[in-house]
C-alpha cells in the first residue's frame, strides 16, 4: 500500500553543515569587503578632489593599489581570526584590532613611498599622524567585522537549537510509539491466547495472519508522519478484522468517512489507541452485541474524529489516563502544540465517545508545502 508521509527533515550531516556554513561566511565576508573598501576608496577620492584636485588622476593608480593592500591585509586578518572560532567574540575582536594595528607600519611605508614618487611636493605624514588620520578606518572595519561575527554566531546557535529541538521531538514521538506497540501487542496476544484456550484453533490462526499483516503496515510508519484518512482507514480495518475474529457476531463496525475528507492528513495510527479502548473497555465489557463507530466530520478549519462504543462507558469520576489515552494526548501535544485536543466522554445513550480535534490539512496542501521546502 502506498503511503504519503510527511516528517521533519533529518538534521544535515555535520561535515556538510560545516562546509555550507564556511561558504556562507566567506560569501558574506567578501561582500562586506567589497562594499567597505569601495566606500573607503570613494571617500579618499572625494577628499583628494577637494584638497588637491590637480593630482586626482595622476595619483589614481597608487590609490587603487593602496586600497587593494588595505583589503588584502584585512583578508589576512579574517583568515587568522576565523581560526579562533572556539574563542569568545570579544577575544576575536581584540585579535582583529591587534593584527590591524600591526599592518599600520608597512602600509604607512608604502603610502610614503607612493607620495614621494608621485607627489614629492606634498609634505609627508609622520607615522603617528598617519595612524591618527587612518587608524579609524581599521577600527571601523574591525567593528563591522565584530558585528558580522556576532550575527553568524547567533545564526549558528539558532540552527543548533532547532536541530536539537527536532532531535528531541523525534525521540519523544518514537518513545511514545514504542510504548504503545507493547500495549497493543499485549491486548492482541491475550485475545489469541483466549481463542486457543477455547479450542478455536482456526480462528486463532486467522487472527495471527491478520495480526502479521497489520504489524507489517504499522511497523513501517514513523511516529512523526502523517497519513491520508483513506490509508489510515485501511490500516485500522486490518486491526478491526483481528478483533472481529475474536468477537464474531458480537462486534459490529461502522466507519463513516465522507469522500470529500479522504484526502485529509492525520497523524499515523493516531486513532488506534482510541479504537482499542472502545473494544477493550466498551464491547469487551458487555455480554450482548456491541458496536464501534468511527466517524469523521469537518467543522470549519477543524477535522473532528469520533470513536463511539456502546459499552458501560467511562466512570463518572475519571481516574488517571491509561497508556493509550496518555499517548494520544502526548502525540497531539508534540505534533500540534495547543492546536489539537482529545476528549473522552460518556454517550447519552450509554457507552463512551472519544473525540480527536485537529486542524484540517489536505494532501494537496502538504505536497505543495513539501515541494516548496525542497525547492
Amino acid at each position: 500500500m502506498s503511503r504519503l508521509s510527511h516528517s521533519r527533515p533529518a538534521p544535515a550531516r555535520a561535515d556538510g553543515a560545516g562546509a555550507g556554513e564556511t561558504v556562507a561566511r566567506w560569501r558574506a565576508f567578501l561582500q562586506f569587503q567589497a562594499l567597505f573598501w569601495s566606500a573607503f576608496f570613494l571617500l579618499r577620492l572625494a577628499a583628494a578632489g577637494i584638497v588637491h584636485p590637480e593630482v586626482v588622476w595622476p595619483f589614481m593608480g597608487p590609490r587603487i593599489v593602496t586600497v587593494c593592500v588595505y583589503a588584502g591585509a584585512t583578508t589576512l586578518v579574517h583568515l587568522v581570526v576565523s581560526r579562533l572560532s572556539a574563542e569568545r567574540p570579544l577575544l576575536r575582536l581584540a585579535a582583529a584590532l591587534a593584527l590591524c594595528a600591526a599592518f599600520m607600519a608597512p602600509i604607512h611605508a608604502m603610502e610614503t613611498a607612493f607620495q614621494r614618487a608621485f607627489a614629492p611636493e606634498w609634505p609627508g605624514a609622520e607615522f603617528l599622524q598617519f595612524t591618527i588620520q587612518f587608524g579609524w578606518v581599521f577600527m571601523m572595519w574591525a567593528g563591522y567585522y565584530y558585528a558580522q561575527d556576532l550575527i553568524f554566531l547567533y545564526r549558528k546557535q539558532t540552527v543548533d537549537l532547532a536541530r536539537a529541538q527536532a532531535a528531541a521531538h523525534g525521540a519523544q514521538l518514537k518513545m511514545l510509539r514504542y510504548q504503545l506497540n507493547p500495549h497493543f501487542l499485549f491486548n492482541t496476544l491475550n485475545a489469541i491466547s483466549t481463542l486457543v484456550l477455547e479450542k478455536r484453533n482456526a480462528d486463532a490462526e486467522a487472527m495471527i495472519l491478520r495480526l502479521s499483516r497489520f504489524l507489517r503496515h504499522t511497523l513501517d510508519a514513523n511516529p512523526d508522519q502523517f497519513s491520508r484518512l483513506d490509508e489510515e482507514e485501511e490500516i485500522q480495518k486490518l486491526y478491526l478484522m483481528v478483533e472481529a475474529q475474536r468477537f464474531g457476531d458480537r462486534l459490529r463496525i461502522v466507519c463513516d468517512i465522507p469522500d470529500d475528507l479522504r484526502d485529509c492528513l492525520v497523524p499515523s495510527l493516531m486513532i488506534q489507541p482510541a479504537i482499542e479502548n472502545a473494544i477493550k473497555h466498551g464491547v469487551g465489557q458487555i455480554d450482548g452485541a456491541g458496536f464501534v463507530r468511527i466517524m469523521v466530520r469537518r467543522k470549519g478549519a477543524r477535522l473532528i474524529t469520533t470513536i463511539e462504543d456502546n459499552g458501560p462507558g467511562p466512570p463518572a469520576t475519571l481516574g488517571p489516563d491509561g497508556v493509550g489515552v496518555r499517548n494520544i494526548r502526548a502525540r497531539l501535544e508534540a505534533l500540534f502544540g495547543g492546536d489539537a485536543c482529545f476528549r473522552l466522554e460518556r454517550r447519552p445513550e450509554g457507552g463512551a465517545i472519544a473525540t480527536i480535534d485537529i486542524p484540517v490539512t489536505r494532501d494537496s496542501a502538504r505536497r505543495i508545502s513539501k515541494a516548496t521546502a525542497d525547492a
